[in-house]
């Protein structure tokens, strides 16, 4: 099992609901069993979050809005798994992104970061899922074709381009 540590002036802010969606969140990567994760706070204020793979080292920035989303815990914890970490998942930002999104719907709780998802921030629960949908298919493209980034960006294109279908629960203000 992955246990995490945190860093004394992570410890000092950190609540009981980080904690929780920390463990939450490693528990949806197997990789990363048998790993001690330290978890410290970000030095700009202005990220929500950082890695040094090398380090198994996590930084998050709890006084930002997204700075403890499931989200921004899962993109830095998939940076431990690109190079110079393990290995397993292509290097970059946008590449990031997509293997957080593809990974649970857990990581659907806030937009990514590098992705080129064109919607307002308000309007991305409504989205989500079907952009994580599109990501999935994309990590499959990527075995026959080395632009599955430009394919996924296209897709994500012609799906905002087509208005989502209204649902009851929609207009009865549900979710």
């Amino acid at each position: 099992m992955t246990r995490f540590e945190l860093t004394g002036p992570m410890e000092r802010v950190a609540t009981p609901d980080l904690a929780g969606r920390l463990q939450r969140a490693l528990a949806l990567f197997p990789e990363l069993d048998g790993r001690k994760i330290t978890v410290g706070l970000t030095s700009n204020p202005r990220l929500h979050g950082s890695a040094e793979a090398e380090n198994w080292l996590i930084r998050l920035n709890p006084t930002r809005r997204s700075g403890s989303s499931y989200f921004t815990i899962g993109h830095e914890l998939t940076h431990l798994l690109q190079k110079p970490g393990l290995g397993l998942v292509p290097a970059g930002e946008v590449q990031c992104d997509i293997w957080t999104l593809a990974r649970s719907d857990l990581f659907l709780d806030d937009m990514p970061s590098y992705l080129r998802v064109p919607c307002r921030r308000r309007a991305w629960p409504v989205h989500a899922r079907a952009v994580r949908s599109l990501c999935i298919r994309a990590i499959d493209e990527r075995r026959r074709h080395r632009l599955y980034i430009v394919w996924l960006e296209r897709e994500i294109r012609q799906y905002f381009a087509q208005p989502p279908p209204i649902t009851l629960l929609d207009l009865l203000g549900a979710s």
